[in-house]
């Protein structure tokens, strides 16, 4: 039977982008129709309307990578929505730093009353969990906060996404082999890497030495982002755009 996995992508810039390119955001949809939500900026429930989706019985969670706004600030939006709907309860998916600054941002944005909605699943470094048919597994990132490279499996398909780190040569066994590796693309300059991010060149690397079979760049500030294309023939590479879906 062939198993048919899309990724959806919401957003493709960072904080500092062209608001057109939406902030790192992207859902994975597995063969059954469920789906998960993979970090949540602002705007992103706004972004999900204008890419065809709406929060349903199919929604199983969200997972976020770390506290920084462009992955977070659009939780209080999504959790009114979600109570809007009768939606029960939001599963969220992160690391303790990230549950914390969440707790506070519900509170910043008066909506600690929409705290009954959501059931927090923490996750340490190293460690695997499962959410539905998707298993969820973090790995260290190098960050200039606390944050998680993320790595989900789901119909026998295995997608690694980098967050926002700078190189970290951890990833290449992390991504081994896997289907597809996401990875932040933000400049061009090894400046990036004093602010933890990485260049499209770190990411091609990472994607060269795991042997993945695409690599898809995100969180990129210049747009368009023009690409040189790597010795390695086998690797195909996406720059994707908002409202772009893949099978994966």
């Amino acid at each position: 039977m062939f198993l048919l996995t899309k990724i959806v992508f919401l957003g493709v810039g960072g904080w500092i982008s062209d608001p057109l390119l939406g902030y790192t955001s992207f859902v994975i949809v597995n063969s059954s129709g469920n789906w998960i939500l993979v970090e949540a900026g602002e705007g992103v429930y706004g972004a999900m309307r204008k890419c065809g989706l709406q929060i349903d019985d199919n929604f199983k969670g969200v997972v976020i990578s770390h506290r920084h706004g462009d992955h977070v600030l659009g939780l209080p939006t999504l959790l009114q929505i979600a109570n809007h709907l009768g939606y029960r309860k939001m599963l969220i998916v992160s690391i303790d730093d990230v549950i914390e600054a969440i707790v506070e941002l519900l509170k910043a944005s008066s909506s600690l009353n929409l705290l009954h909605l959501v059931d927090f699943i923490k996750i340490g470094f190293d460690k695997r969990v499962r959410v539905g048919d998707f298993e969820i597994e973090f790995l260290e990132a190098i960050h200039t906060t606390p944050a998680a490279s993320i790595k989900i499996i789901v119909d026998g398909k295995c997608i690694v996404y980098s967050g926002d780190t700078s190189y970290n040569p951890k990833l290449i066994e992390f991504a081994r082999g896997c289907d597809i590796l996401i990875h932040e693309a933000s400049t061009y300059s090894e400046e990036a890497h004093r602010y933890g991010h990485s260049t499209y060149k770190d990411a091609i690397n990472i994607a060269i030495k795991s042997n993945v079979k695409k690599l898809i760049l995100i969180h990129f500030y210049l747009w368009p982002q023009p690409i040189k294309t790597p010795i390695n023939e086998d690797l195909e590479i996406l720059v994707p755009y908002p409202c772009q879906q893949i099978n994966v």
